[in-house]
């Protein structure tokens, strides 16, 4: 058994006694409890990419709390905010199961895709974009035509102090640019260059992004 976790910015690369790898993004906390026929993994938050070491017959199991991610070998990214989840393959694929009512799953394979809502149900597979998926795995933010109250709370992700957005329609403008993920305050910054925004540091220590 074994834990691990990172702090806002931080990022962290561990080795597991299978050869099995997981990279853990900033903000995420996990543990691991490897038994005689079974590898399990408890992603309590944040995010982490698993390149998984083949062994049909000691299953890879990821619990991420509305839903769990089964497989055997295969490179994939799990994501949990709080209540939802978001599953990733680059290779291989996974079985993904939901924690609802009625039963809830999909199968994944390369290039795919889902979401397990908060209340464990599991979205159709779908086509997802790996390189904007994945681009923190490079140390990069990569926005295509996101609504800046997303961009916020992303860039929230990698600071200790929130980033908030002044009203909804300051939040409904968008933005598609990348940065990196090791300086959040020359994204801020350059902020203004790209949109009609202001940006201002409140008394609590937070960051207000705000319309001109």
């Amino acid at each position: 058994m074994a834990s691990f976790s990172t702090a806002p910015g931080e990022r962290q690369r561990v080795t597991l006694p299978d050869g099995s790898v997981v990279e853990l993004n900033t903000r995420t906390r996990l543990s691991v409890r490897f038994e005689p026929g079974l590898r399990a993994v408890t992603l309590a938050d944040g995010e982490a990419m698993f390149e998984v070491a083949h062994a049909n017959e000691r299953p890879f199991v990821v619990d991420a709390g509305s839903g769990t991610v089964t497989v055997t070998g295969t490179r994939f990214d799990v994501r949990r905010d709080g209540a939802e989840v978001a599953v990733a393959v680059e290779s291989g694929s996974v079985g993904v199961q939901g924690r609802s009512a009625a039963p809830s799953a999909a199968h994944l394979s390369a290039g795919l895709g889902t979401r397990i809502a908060g209340d464990g149900r599991v979205a159709p597979a779908a086509a997802v974009d790996l390189g904007a998926a994945m681009a923190w795995r490079e140390g990069k933010l990569l926005f295509k035509d996101q609504p800046l109250s997303l961009v916020a709370a992303e860039v929230s992700r990698y600071r200790r102090s929130p980033v908030r957005i002044s009203d909804a329609g300051t939040g409904a403008l968008r933005l598609s640019s990348v940065f990196r993920a090791d300086d959040t305050d020359a994204l801020l910054a350059a902020l203004p260059r790209f949109l009609p925004v202001g940006v201002r540091t409140l008394a609590d220590g937070s960051t207000e992004i705000f319309s001109r």
